[in-house]
């Protein structure tokens, strides 16, 4: 217990002060939640700021960088000058590490195949970049990734495996913050992100002390809280997307937003729907304020406004996306678009509804989303990655048997569900959650968050 409260709690100094979390009582819920806004606080930005911080000069989020050659099957011994660092690993360690940077055994679960020689030289460059502060959190992963995956790796402790999490978390928060220089900080946050896809597989969990304390030195060292989106890093992206998801859960505040990219962007992760990615960061800021019912009049206006414009928008296809990309991955990111969209109305849907208030318009918004997710399944014999929020929302609104029997269906449809923590994570919270809103007629879904288990949706 002593080792997942380390890589679970919120003991971690941020540069940068995230939202803290204040007694605040709200009625029938027994959750704590970022400090009340006062009636004279900032109003939240609809439009983007114009001055935006800018990441390390990185391409490697669009596909159009060129591919780097993937390094050979034997890629630890292949490693020259590392011999000596690698010499320190016991056997399995070194087998672990081998199976993690071979792109087919662990990278292609996360991003398309387009995107994975890219994801393949980064992690190898970042992992000896930082080998002593990172092994801990690769190797944790990739062993918590193979365990929960049914792969085989020779003998598997939980709670050694645990144990090995714990010290990355240590590493992570003793070591010398970076920079904004590309070989500094690219390393450092490539190792949050390896903590949070461990604690993923391991506890089901997002590891939102480390994303966070992640996020906020990037804020501070930017001196705002707009990431530039011109050459932007995909590990960047994936953070602030799934902290961004987890504020709209929990009606909370994120550590930072991403502007819009530039017509055409294709990210590793988001595809070509990054762009609604600010605006989900400007709906958390809605959502926070009505909370607390802090000019409710003036964010009501703004929830409409931004309605429109998502409703508005359609993603901007590159001239060449079915050249560079192969025809699931061109399926997967207009289904993924589309979802995504959907989903965004459906939570504005929510915010102005509770359950039993216009049912029939939720409906079809869930029902669209569990088509697009089941007929892009049919269709690719691939499951979906990267909309695991979107099916969560849809899943939500199931009214009776038959159709909770069908999102549960549909779970299959959605990669993630290949994780037997988050399956069974998902499913149990799903269960609550319906067994809450037949018991709560009227009640709002967002509203029974705080007594529901507790779930890691990522991006």
């Amino acid at each position: 217990m002593a080792v997942r409260s380390k890589i679970m709690s919120g003991n971690m100094q941020c540069s940068y002060p995230t939202p803290r979390k204040a007694n605040v009582v709200a009625p029938n819920t027994t959750a704590t939640a970022s400090p009340a806004p006062s009636s004279e606080s900032r109003k939240p930005s609809i439009t983007p700021p114009t001055r935006a911080g800018s990441p390390p000069d990185d391409a490697s989020s669009d596909s159009s960088t060129e591919s780097a050659s993937s390094p050979p099957s034997m890629i630890l011994e292949s490693l020259s000058p590392y011999g000596s660092t690698l010499g320190r690993l016991d056997t399995v360690e070194r087998r672990s590490l081998s199976r993690l940077l071979h792109k087919s055994n662990f990278m292609e679960y996360f991003i398309s195949p387009t995107f994975v020689d890219n994801m393949q030289l980064d992690m190898t460059v970042h992992l000896f970049t930082m080998f002593d502060q990172g092994k801990d959190a690769y190797i944790a992963m990739y062993s918590a990734f193979a365990a929960s995956m049914g792969l085989e790796t020779g003998e598997y402790d939980p709670e050694a495996n645990l144990h090995r999490g714990a010290m990355a978390v240590e590493q992570l928060r003793s070591c010398r913050l970076p920079t904004l220089k590309r070989e500094e900080l690219l390393p450092w946050a490539g190792l949050g992100l390896g903590i949070v896809y461990f604690s993923n597989m391991a506890l089901g969990t997002s590891a939102a002390p480390v994303r966070r304390y992640v996020l906020s030195h990037i804020r501070h060292l930017l001196g705002t809280a707009q990431i530039s989106s011109t050459r932007t890093h995909y590990i960047l992206v994936f953070l602030t997307a799934v902290d961004i998801n987890e504020c709209l859960m929990l009606r909370e505040l994120p550590v930072c937003g991403i502007t819009p990219p530039e017509d055409g962007h294709v990210d590793a992760y988001l595809g070509v729907c990054m762009p609604l990615l600010q605006h989900l960061y400007d709906l958390c800021h809605i959502s926070y304020h009505l909370r607390y019912e802090v000019e409710v009049e003036e964010q009501t206006q703004a929830l409409a406004k931004l309605g429109e414009k998502i409703e508005a928008w359609q993603p901007i296809i590159p001239p060449d996306f079915t050249k560079r990309f192969t025809t699931s991955e061109v399926i997967h990111m207009l289904a993924q678009s589309r979802i995504y969209k959907t989903a965004a109305m459906l939570f504005i849907h929510r915010l102005r509804n509770k359950f039993g208030e216009n049912d029939e318009m939720a409906s079809a918004m869930s029902k669209s989303i569990i088509s697009d997710l089941t007929m892009t399944l049919t269709v690719s014999k691939e499951s979906q990655r990267c909309v695991s929020f979107p099916y969560m929302l849809a899943a939500v609104e199931a009214r009776d048997a038959a159709e909770r029997e069908t999102a549960l269906e549909a779970m299959s449809s959605v990669m993630d569900s290949f994780n037997a923590r988050y399956k069974n994570n998902m499913t149990t919270f799903l269960k609550a959650l319906w067994e809450m809103k037949d018991a709560n007629p009227g009640m709002s879904w967002l509203d029974m968050m705080p007594h529901l288990p507790p779930i890691s949706v990522g991006v």
